[in-house]
Order: structure tokens, then C-alpha cells, then sequence
């Protein structure tokens, strides 16, 4: 049998003037049971769809508590540095109903 490679402990988080998401791939996703279900259209897909960014108030937050209970242990973040600014210029990704506060109302 081959060997699984340890899953990454280390995620990127990107930010514009008013708001931030939290990178992760669709087979993290689907690695934690989550689905687009699941996620609020407030994320975004790349359009490869090899990057998700997941909005930072309630996305990114489900992820890094199932990804932490699936590892035993907190994700690291950091800043990402790679010029992916125009996130909002993504297609959305993401079809659970939110009524938090703050999301595309400019607040």
C-alpha cells in the first residue's frame, strides 16, 4: 500500500480593504465532509477551481474547526503574499443561506 502524505498544517490567508478569506483546495473540502452546500456564497472558486477562498467570518471558520478535529491539531495561517487581490473577480462559490452580518453590505 502506498503512503498517505500527512495532511498540511500551514494555510494562506488573503485580504482586501474590507474583508479576507482563507485558501484551501476542493479535495480539503471534501476531506472534512464539507460540500458547497455546506459553504456561503461569499466564497469564491478560482477559475481552474483549484483554489477555494473561503470568507473569513463563517466559512473559513467551519473549515479550520473540521480540519482540526480531522488532524488533532490548529492550522497555522498566514498572510499570503501571492498578489491574489481580485478575489471577489472569482466566480462564487457556495450555496448556504447567511444571515450574518456584514457580508456584502459594506458594514
Amino acid at each position: 500500500m502506498g503512503h498517505m502524505p500527512e495532511p498540511r498544517t500551514r494555510f494562506s490567508f488573503i485580504s482586501d480593504p474590507s474583508h479576507g478569506w482563507l485558501l484551501v483546495t476542493p479535495s480539503e473540502l471534501r476531506a472534512v465532509g464539507i460540500t458547497e452546500d455546506d459553504i456561503t456564497p461569499y466564497s469564491y472558486r478560482d477559475i481552474t477551481g483549484e483554489t477555494i477562498a473561503l470568507e473569513e467570518d463563517c466559512d473559513a471558520h467551519t473549515f479550520l474547526r473540521a480540519w482540526e478535529a480531522k488532524i488533532g491539531k490548529p492550522a497555522e495561517i498566514e498572510d499570503a503574499v501571492e498578489g491574489l487581490k481580485h478575489i471577489r473577480s472569482w466566480p462564487r462559490f457556495g450555496t448556504k443561506a447567511s444571515d450574518a452580518v456584514g457580508h456584502g453590505t459594506g458594514s
